[in-house]
């Protein structure tokens, strides 16, 4: 099973976004290459894959549902909000978020409200979510009808291609947080150095999947945390593929708990085995 794991970045200067590339075998994941890649080098990268292939990719596939009812009010699922931003560009798009929220505010998306460490996708100040959603989106808009599988969107409405990868909305630093790992002040700060030691060494320790190759881009992930989380995406990845009873996952059409949004505003897949917020439901497994 290939595997791949990406830190996304929507900068302007396109020079921020990592790719970690891995094969799952049984319950261990080799590591081939952490590097940096532009964003139409991801999406060739992606539309490419050769073999089963599962993607984990780090940023929001959507937008809350008021934003949307605000932005395009026939919207039904997430394909039509892609198809909106392939339409626009990121000022037209800036323009429309500025409108909303000041009137709105910045409300979180169903799936964002079980991570007290998630920001609203329509942030805009430190860190700046807009623009990464923004041409994440319009990516999703192009490698959607090459078959590409994007839970939770109805496999049998997808036209999926046995051949394209699963796509997968994940959080390096909800996957962290879950494994008992530091997931702040790992990126900026006093102690970046010690808490990315921290980090390697328990991915290190992992039982499953185990790590191997992890070592040859250690210094790399304590130089830059684009690579680390690009490193920890790929595991979530890897974990999905393992055990999705490791994820909390939206309830399925017919169970009591369905909420139909999670269609339009998609939903964050992050392993939540260690720790559950207090006050919440036990996660529902996929």
């Amino acid at each position: 099973m290939n595997i791949i794991g990406v830190d996304f970045s929507g900068a302007k200067s396109d020079r921020n976004t990592w790719v970690a590339t891995a094969v799952l075998n049984s319950t261990t994941l080799r590591l081939d290459s952490s590097r940096p890649i532009t964003r139409d080098e991801l999406e060739t990268l992606l539309s490419e894959a050769a073999g089963p292939t599962v993607a984990a990719l780090d940023f929001p596939f959507s937008m809350p549902e008021s934003f949307a009812r605000f932005w395009q009010p026939q919207a039904a699922a997430m394909p039509d909000l892609w198809n909106a931003a392939a339409s626009i560009d990121l000022d037209g798009f800036l323009a429309v978020r500025d409108g909303f929220v000041a009137a709105h505010g910045e409300p979180k998306r169903l799936a964002d409200t079980f991570h007290p460490e998630c920001y609203s996708c329509l942030h805009k100040v430190n860190p700046n979510m807009v623009p990464m959603t923004f041409r994440g989106m319009q990516m999703l808009h192009r490698l959607w009808p090459l078959g590409c599988e994007v839970p939770p969107l109805p496999r049998e409405e997808s036209g999926i291609r046995p051949d394209a990868p699963l796509l997968l909305e994940a959080m390096p630093g909800a996957a962290l947080k879950a494994l008992g790992l530091p997931y702040k002040g790992y990126k900026t700060g006093r102690r970046t150095t010690e808490l990315r030691h921290r980090i390697l060494d328990g991915l290190a320790r992992l039982a499953v999947p185990q790590l191997s190759g992890l070592e040859a881009f250690r210094e790399v992930c304590l130089d830059n945390h684009d690579c680390l989380d690009a490193v920890v995406a790929s595991l979530v990845a890897a974990m999905w593929v393992l055990d999705r009873g490791l994820f909390r996952c939206p309830a399925e059409p017919g169970q009591p708990a369905y909420d139909p949004v999670v269609i339009l505003e998609g939903w964050l897949y992050a392993p939540v085995f260690y720790q559950e917020q207090p006050g919440q439901p036990p996660a529902p497994s996929c």
